[in-house]
């Protein structure tokens, strides 16, 4: 019974390139969402289900910056600095999201015998899945002449929900998750064996074992849904260019 949701996008960007490769940028953004599609819990073993919510905004704004550091003067002219630069990039996005439900507002869920829109969305619930703050950060060294990288790579996102609480009386708490800070490393290195460039690439993610959490709310009471240890991850990689 789902059918497709409709968009109206407005952005206005200024973006200053202060010097080679290197910028700083900010833009504001709005969106309009016709039958925007929500995801909701039912019963207690909490089933997912979806359905179309009769409107949406989300509006917000978001500022990256992109600044390179010279490194060659450290240490001499044996340093193991020469020939590479110090990278740093960060940005971060502030988003507010709320549905308009109205009293005449009316959708289509499977399964169910009621059509009216207010008894499965609230107005001025934020949108599932969306974040109100996103920020990231990137440092890392690179060589300016050939393929060398290490990176350093933090990641955080607020609270967010992912299912919504049927409105009913009482309304049902939605569902939130919280995804938190997660701190990842990645090393990428170009060798050439045999007249053939190869690069290997190591990666290390969620170093600080961050767990997943999604969880109810009700005043102090909380109820565990889903939480899980999603532990560290080590990957090695490479690829050969003919």
């Amino acid at each position: 019974l789902l059918i497709d949701s409709q968009l109206y996008n407005a952005e206005a960007r200024v973006e200053w390139y202060f010097a080679n490769d290197q910028r700083f940028s900010a833009a504001a953004f709005f969106k309009r969402i016709d039958r925007p599609i929500e995801s909701f819990i039912t019963g207690g073993d909490f089933v997912t289900s979806f359905a179309n919510a009769p409107k949406a905004n989300l509006y917000g704004g978001e500022i990256e910056v992109q600044k390179y550091f010279d490194l060659d003067e450290l240490g001499g002219e044996n340093s193991l600095f020469v020939g590479r630069r110090l990278v740093a990039i960060g940005n971060y996005t502030f988003t507010k999201s709320k549905l308009i439900v109205g009293a005449s507002d009316t959708t289509n869920v499977y399964g169910a015998s009621s059509t009216i829109a207010s008894d499965y969305f609230r107005d001025s619930a934020p949108l599932t899945g969306q974040s109100d703050h996103i920020a990231n950060l990137q440092l890392g060294m690179e060589s300016t002449d050939r393929l060398s990288q290490q990176t350093i790579l933090l990641t955080y996102a607020s609270d967010r929900v992912v299912s919504r609480g049927l409105n009913g009386t009482p309304p049902q708490p939605d569902v939130i998750e919280r995804p938190g800070l997660q701190l990842d490393f990645v090393a990428r290195e170009g060798f050439e064996v045999a007249g053939k460039e190869l690069e290997l690439k190591f990666e290390a993610r969620n170093l600080t074992g961050r767990g997943h959490q999604e969880f109810q709310k009700s005043g102090a009471n909380r109820i565990e849904i889903n939480s899980y240890d999603l532990g560290t991850s080590f990957a090695i990689s490479g690829s050969l260019k003919f």
